[in-house]
């Protein structure tokens, strides 16, 4: 069966306050959609087993991609960067044809699977990895020395995809339920991945083999690489929900062992209070990794890429160690199922920083730090991207802290803490290890609060521009009245807000035309700076 061929696509995107039309190409299409070469088949397994040549920066090995048929085709999509040469494919009943498409290749099955049939496709492959320009922003393979001149090495692929540096089904809706990596590596190095340690091999002379399993669904730009001249630790900690021990294992450079050593401390208390926000940490089993890296960070599974100065910000905590530790509910177990739906990965996680200020240092504390975030929104681009695309979402920054707002927003909106944190927490068993929509967010949440959150949702997500709350003072037959509406795009946008009225908090409901009350004479109205995300418009 052949690729669907998929139509060259526009988009319009409010850039830099200009809208501009984004081009989007068949390869894009070809990488981003869940096409049927994609759904035909359920991703099980991978196998990955490579040497990786700090020498000669060269990767070569296999990944074994284990599958459950879902519809009878002979043909699947793998994804590989065109920078890595394929070898051969092989099946459990022979070699497979194949055919590249830039970087996606069509692999065509010596034999047609039966509906719910497992099989498999191992890839040879190998080459020389993108390197990194700017990691984690612009990502790829980073090779570094330690101060003494050993290799220390590392991969970020959140934009750019697993298919970066190993054969995969590179796109969001589909995770490996589990994953086998083997790293081959110089023996004086230690090689790190995601998951349970299971053994270190001495290959030969000159190199060793290290195996890790990863025994839950996992996100394809979770699965990592690391290599150095480690330091390790270990150490646990009881988890609060149910009194699960959960094993942490520590990597540093040895010559940032003692900082190190200090600062990961707090790894535990950020763990304890995400816990009992949100649920226990999501992948007791495979453990907690704080692995030092050469680049800022990253939220891998398991295995948390910390690169960062061993330092607290001005609210005494480290934020590389929070931020990246907050991912693994928000992204790894909890996951998103197209590119466009990336901010319910960064948006829940930035406004769980905010969240742990407050467990930590009060309600005071947390509002001054939203209010930082709030100074960062660019109102650049709409945080919701397009569907069925490839495009890399981290190019703007408004998913963060746009969307850490939209949250703190629909918090006021609901108005009932003791309900928006039992929302936070029932994400886990709701969607918990499943990629999910945003169209299920918004559901689910319609559902849970018993609102209609469309129009919340569609204002924040698609628009670049926040709702303006217009309002106007003035004298009515002798007394004194304020008048207030909503003015956005989403006309149906009729949300409760709260304002200031001679320094008291009010709640008012406006819709998208004038409502009028009295208010006490020469009353002075202003904004609740703690509240929505809204522009503020006096009319006079």
């Amino acid at each position: 069966m052949k690729l669907r061929i998929w139509t060259i696509l526009y988009f319009s995107f409010c850039f830099w306050g200009e809208t501009i039309a984004q081009k989007y190409t068949f390869q894009d299409s070809l990488r981003g959609a869940f096409h049927e070469n994609r759904s035909n088949n359920d991703l099980l397994h991978y196998h990955l087993k490579i040497k990786v040549d700090p020498v000669t920066r060269f990767i070569s090995g296999f990944n074994k991609i284990t599958c459950k048929s879902i519809s009878a085709s002979r043909t699947i999509q793998v994804d590989l960067v065109q920078s890595f040469d394929i070898l051969q494919i092989n099946t459990e009943n022979g070699p497979a044809k194949w055919k590249r498409s830039g970087n996606s290749v069509e692999v065509t099955l010596p034999f047609l699977p039966k509906k719910d049939e497992k099989f498999w496709v191992q890839i040879f492959y190998q080459g020389h990895p993108h390197p990194a320009s700017n990691a984690p922003w612009e990502g790829g393979f980073v090779w570094e020395k330690d101060k003494d001149g050993l290799p220390w090495i590392g991969v970020a692929c959140e934009g750019e995809g697993s298919s970066l540096w190993f054969p995969s089904k590179d796109h969001p809706a589909d995770e490996a339920d589990s994953v086998l990596l083997q790293y081959e590596v110089p023996r004086n190095l230690t090689a790190v991945g995601n998951g349970q340690f299971l053994k270190k091999e001495t290959v030969s002379d000159s190199t060793v083999l290290f195996t890790y399993k990863v025994t839950y669904p996992i996100n394809h730009y979770n699965i990592t690489f690391n290599a150095g001249f480690y330091k390790t630790w270990t150490d646990t900690m009881v988890l609060p929900e149910k009194g699960q021990i959960l094993k942490m294992s520590f990597f540093a450079l040895t010559e940032a062992f003692d900082e190190a050593k200090n600062q990961w401390k707090q790894a535990k208390t950020v763990i304890k209070e995400f816990s009992k926000l949100f649920g226990d940490y999501p992948f007791i089993k495979d453990g907690y990794k704080l692995v030092h890296t050469p680049y800022l960070g990253m939220e891998h599974q398991s295995c948390i890429a910390y690169g960062d100065k061993f330092e607290n910000n001005a609210f005494d905590f480290d934020f590389i160690l929070l931020h990246e530790t907050g991912h693994e509910w928000w992204g790894n177990q909890i996951s998103a199922s197209d590119h466009a739906d990336m901010w319910i990965h960064e948006s829940f996680c930035t406004y769980s920083e905010a969240l742990f200020v407050e467990k930590i240092y009060g309600k005071e504390k947390s509002i001054a730090y939203l209010l930082l975030q709030k100074k960062k929104i660019k109102n650049r681009s709409p945080i919701q991207g397009p569907k069925d695309v490839y495009f890399n979402a981290w190019k703007d920054s408004d998913m963060y802290y746009k969307g850490t707002w939209l949250l703190h927003s629909l918090r006021q909106v609901v108005d009932n803490d003791s309900l928006w944190f039992a929302w936070l927490h029932s994400f886990r068993d709701q969607f918990g290890m499943k990629p999910i929509s945003t169209k299920q967010v918004v559901e689910y949440s319609s559902t849970f609060f018993r609102i209609n959150l469309n129009a919340f949702f569609n204002q924040y997500l698609h628009q670049t521009e926040w709702p303006q709350l217009q309002i106007r003072q003035g004298n009515v037959e002798g007394k004194s009245v304020l008048e207030y509406r909503w003015n956005c795009k989403e006309t149906d946008f009729l949300y409760p807000v709260d304002i200031l009225i001679n320094q008291k908090k009010e709640r008012i409901t406006p819709t998208s035309n004038w409502t009028k009350i009295e208010i006490p004479n020469s009353s002075i109205i202003a904004p609740f700076d703690a509240g929505m995300l809204i522009d503020w418009k006096n009319i006079k």
